[in-house]
């Protein structure tokens, strides 16, 4: 149980949202069109609560224990992007207990937890040593929110970082009182985010491009979408093949699944003009 001694310190440092702030929100959120829109509505109330860093990832192409290819992830963070996917780039997480923690459970995890499972020995030698080389980066309190998957090779999780001067006792209390409501704003965020086209500029489509995947995905032969478009089937082609090319596949197929994946196909409204 938390020490109660800290409870005035947390409250005075971060106010809570009141319960018709967190309900506007969530009603809110499934209405956002962009993903910038959902990112802004969830870290102005995250922030209320205390957390004054944010970080998220979501992937639909999990291999094995990676998230896949960095580049087809959906990287979002309110201090330091390009660190957050170096980190990832670098592989390091692999090595990580916290990601470990990741990939086999679903909820909240406070962030000393690491620490006390390396005093009760529970840690592997790399993660040791992996936390060894994370060490400096450590020192703040939070908590990390692992989500349910909604796919088989699909996987999101959330870092939530503390002020500064917040310990972990502290960041504790705030989580025992404001935790659901917290977890609640984070599980709506994460379901649209996962329903929005994935900003990507090496998989970025062209209207053109989208468009003629949707016939193919609709079953039409390159003929029949040349009827429907008034299009040459050569130029047919050509459009396709620039568009597996955007999202690195070989072929119409792996261009259909991807794009569907990454909520490029099947959407509208949600992209900028072209």
């Amino acid at each position: 149980m938390p020490d109660r001694d800290v409870a005035p310190t947390v409250r005075r440092a971060a106010p809570h949202p009141d319960d018709d702030a967190v309900m506007q929100a969530l009603c809110r959120i499934p209405e956002a069109a962009t993903v910038q829109e959902v990112w802004d509505l969830l870290t102005r109330m995250l922030a209320g609560f205390g957390f004054e860093r944010v970080n998220y990832g979501y992937t639909r192409f999990r291999s094995g224990p990676s998230i896949g290819d960095p580049d087809d992830v959906l990287f979002l963070s309110t201090h330091a992007l390009d660190r957050v996917r170096a980190f990832h780039e670098s592989g390091v997480y692999l090595r990580s207990a916290d990601y470990r923690w990741v990939r086999e459970n679903v909820g909240a995890c406070p962030w000393d937890w690491v620490w006390k499972e390396r005093a009760a020995g529970r840690l592997s030698a790399e993660e040791c040593r992996t936390l060894e080389e994370m060490g400096t980066g450590r020192g703040r309190a939070g908590y990390t929110i692992s989500f349910p998957e909604g796919a088989p090779r699909s996987k999101g999780a959330m870092g939530l970082a503390a002020g500064p001067d917040v310990t972990q006792a502290q960041c504790d209390v705030l989580w025992e009182v404001s935790g659901t409501r917290i977890m609640a704003l984070a599980h709506a965020a994460h379901a649209r985010l996962t329903h929005l086209p994935v900003p990507s500029a090496r998989a970025a489509l062209t209207v053109r491009q989208r468009e003629l995947l949707e016939w193919i995905a609709d079953g039409k032969t390159l003929q029949d979408i040349g009827v429907i478009t008034g299009r040459s089937v050569s130029a047919i082609e050509k459009t396709l093949r620039r568009a597996r090319e955007a999202l690195m596949v070989e072929t119409t197929a792996q261009a259909v699944a991807k794009a569907a994946f990454l909520n490029q196909i099947f959407v509208r409204g949600c992209f900028e003009a072209e």
